[in-house]
Parts: C-alpha cells; sequence; structure tokens
C-alpha cells in the first residue's frame, strides 16, 4: 500500500482537494481519497497537483515515423498532398522504430488509454503487448459509391488482421472524414452494434465547409488534380457536421475530432441529434496544420463532453496529453485546470468505454497516479515549465 499526498489532489470524480492523500494498493487500485484529516504514516509527500492518468482520445500511432516529415500551416488540402506523397518512402523498420518509440512517448507522458487510428495494420504486434490499454479504429475511405464494396473488403482484412494477432482487442470500422466518404459508405454504419464506438474527423478546416455548403475550395481542387470526378457529387448547401450526422446511429458513443471550424449552430445541431457526441480536441496539431484554434467557450456553453486528443506525430511535434492542455491554456487563460483535466481523463475514459477502471479516483479502479510539478498553486494552474511524471 502506498499513500501519496500533493499540494493538490485532482480526483475527477468529486472536486479537487487541498493536501488530500490518495492511498494506492500494491496492484494499483485506489483504496481510497482523503482529506488532510485521515494522514498516516509513511506517506510519500510531492510538491504540484495529483491525477489520474491521461487518456489520448484521438491518434495516429502508426505515423509516427513521419516526425517532422512535413512542415507546418500548410492548411489541411496542402498537408493531405504532401502526406500522400511521402508516407511510402519509409521502409517497415523504419515504420515500428516510430511506433514503439510513439508508445515509449505516450507511456513516460502519463497517458493510459488511446484511441487510435488504424489505416493499415502496422501498430497491432505493438500494441499486443498491452503496455497502453488501446481502442482501434479501422479507418476506412472510398470518397465515391464505385469504391465502396472494394474499401469494405479492404478494412475487413485489416481488421482479421487484429483479430489474428490479439482477438481480445477493441475495435470499431470507422469512417475517415465527411470529404473522403461517399454516401453509401456511411449507409454501412447504420446497422453499427451499440456496443461499438464510432470516431470521425470533423470540420478540421474550413475548406471542408465550403466544400459541402458551395461545392468549391481547396479539398475539391486537390482531388480532382488526383483526377477524381466531382461532377456528379452534389453539395449539400449547409456545413459538413448537418451534411453528414443523419448517417450515423444515435445510440452510439460518436467521437468528433478536431472541430475547429465547428460553429456554435453545428454544435447545437450535434446535440440535439445525440447525446453520446463527444468532442475531441487537438490543439497542437491544429495549430501545426492550420494555425487555429477551436473557440472552446462555445462547446462549453452548450453543455459539450469535451475530450483531448495528440493526433499524430505527423502533425505534432510530440504525444503529450500535457502539451495540449498547456497549449489550451496559454490561449485561454480562463479556462479552469480542473475543467481541463476532466477533458484529459474522465471525458475521455468515458468516450472510449474505459470509465469502469480508467479516468478518475475512484474506489477499485485502476486509473494510474500523475504527479504534475511546476504548478501554479496560487492559481491551481498550468505553466509553460509544467511537467507530468507518472507515480503509478
Amino acid at each position: 500500500m502506498r499513500y501519496l499526498k500533493a499540494d493538490y489532489i485532482f480526483p475527477i470524480s468529486q472536486p479537487p482537494i487541498k493536501n488530500g492523500v490518495v492511498a494506492v494498493a500494491d496492484d494499483g487500485r485506489i483504496i481510497s481519497v482523503n482529506s488532510p484529516r485521515s494522514i498516516v504514516d509513511n506517506v510519500e509527500e510531492f510538491k504540484g497537483i495529483l491525477c489520474p492518468g491521461f487518456i489520448n482520445t484521438h491518434c495516429h500511432l502508426e505515423l509516427s515515423h513521419m516526425n517532422g516529415v512535413i512542415p507546418e500551416k500548410t492548411g489541411l488540402a496542402g498537408f493531405i498532398k504532401i502526406f500522400i506523397a511521402v508516407r511510402k518512402t519509409f521502409s517497415s523498420e523504419q515504420i515500428q522504430r516510430g511506433i514503439e518509440a510513439g508508445e515509449n512517448e505516450m507511456l513516460e507522458n502519463g497517458i493510459m488509454a488511446v484511441g487510435d487510428i488504424c489505416n493499415v495494420s502496422d501498430t497491432f504486434h505493438q500494441k499486443a503487448k498491452r503496455n497502453l490499454k488501446y481502442y482501434n479504429f479501422i479507418e476506412g475511405f472510398d470518397f465515391f459509391p464505385e469504391n465502396t464494396e472494394a474499401e469494405i473488403k479492404r478494412v475487413n482484412g485489416v481488421i482479421e488482421e487484429l483479430m489474428q494477432i490479439d482477438e481480445r482487442a477493441n475495435y470499431s470500422l470507422v469512417p475517415h472524414a465527411p470529404y473522403s466518404v461517399s454516401e453509401k459508405y456511411f449507409q454501412t454504419f447504420s446497422k453499427t452494434s451499440p456496443g461499438k464506438i464510432l470516431s470521425i474527423h470533423n470540420q478540421e478546416s474550413a475548406e471542408e465547409n465550403l466544400m459541402f455548403s458551395e461545392k468549391r475550395g481547396k479539398i475539391i481542387e486537390f482531388f480532382s488534380s488526383l483526377g477524381m470526378d466531382f461532377s456528379k457529387w452534389k453539395a449539400s448547401g449547409v456545413n459538413s457536421l448537418e451534411s453528414y450526422l443523419g448517417f450515423l446511429p444515435k445510440a452510439n458513443n460518436l467521437i468528433l475530432v478536431h472541430n475547429t471550424f465547428t460553429n456554435s449552430d453545428d454544435i447545437n445541431f450535434a446535440e440535439a441529434y445525440s447525446k453520446n457526441i463527444y468532442w475531441v480536441t487537438c490543439p497542437n496539431a491544429n495549430l501545426y496544420i492550420e494555425n487555429k484554434l477551436p473557440d472552446y467557450n462555445l462547446f462549453i456553453d452548450a453543455g459539450a463532453k469535451m475530450t483531448i486528443g495528440t493526433d499524430s506525430l505527423a502533425s505534432n511535434h510530440s504525444l503529450s496529453i500535457l502539451d495540449e492542455m498547456k497549449t489550451i491554456s496559454s490561449h485561454f487563460p480562463e479556462l479552469k485546470l480542473e475543467m481541463l483535466l476532466q477533458w484529459a481523463t474522465l471525458n475521455g475514459a468515458k468516450a472510449l468505454g474505459f470509465q469502469g477502471e480508467l479516468g478518475s479516483f475512484e474506489t477499485g479502479k485502476k486509473p494510474g497516479v500523475l504527479l504534475i510539478d511546476n504548478v501554479n498553486l496560487d492559481k491551481v494552474s498550468l505553466s509553460s515549465e509544467s511537467k507530468v511524471k507518472r507515480l503509478v
């Protein structure tokens, strides 16, 4: 048994406790979270705050070998263009080294579980080691309905590989993004079983909304340059979110990723459609690609369930949820640390269906225990020097 004390304990499931103590069993289970009145012998004392392990709700571990390859601030269409040009230039050895290094980086940064996008099977052997808990989103994109059957066959092949390597793995078949999936492909998700969690990249670029509302912009221009024929493709006349959301089942957890150009009408539309929507923000990736952040106050005002992701090392400098929180805090200093930690822990665990074990200090859970130091204790806020260390 270990007794861990810090200036503040953030259990997440209850308000922060000043000078509190967390009792943790040898196997990592939380025994209790106590006020300072319950001090016992053999307490380990730390300067800073203690919180549960982080949940990275959106990552592309398979792209970790592309760290620093794509320039910043290209815009989404520019990013995709370079990505397609360079992705196949790496050896399998480079890819596997990147995957292992990426996972180690997440472990060092206090991440306990990951919602990971998989276009291929490259990450499956590393994940089978169970260093982290994963939910695998097997991602498909067909662009046009004539490609749907072939793409479904391809992604089912990826799922078969996953099951051969690890038959207990968590997974769902998911659409990539509204601009890369046909209506025919979207319709395949209407029969998705309620226990499966869905994910989709949403409104990462203003060009995405322009594509659906007016059938123009850089996304269409880029794909047309590759020989894709958009002559029969019809714009919906509304933003992308409203164009596709009705194809996805209301009963399933739905993780909307990025939401950089999501407005209040979009948020209200989605929240009215389903109460099972989780909004993932990946601020460092948003700045890396589009040099823009979402307006978080719009989501807060709507009571939206926010979570945090890192995206990939192709579009980020680190796989660190703390780095993402520090970026949010620097641009939106009015947001309380308690709220950001809720996004980074329990909300992410709920989004991925891992809340029974992870995300909060509650008796019987094994959420991990993190120390965040170099915090501003007067304001109980992060600083640019804040660092995270895994204690349990």
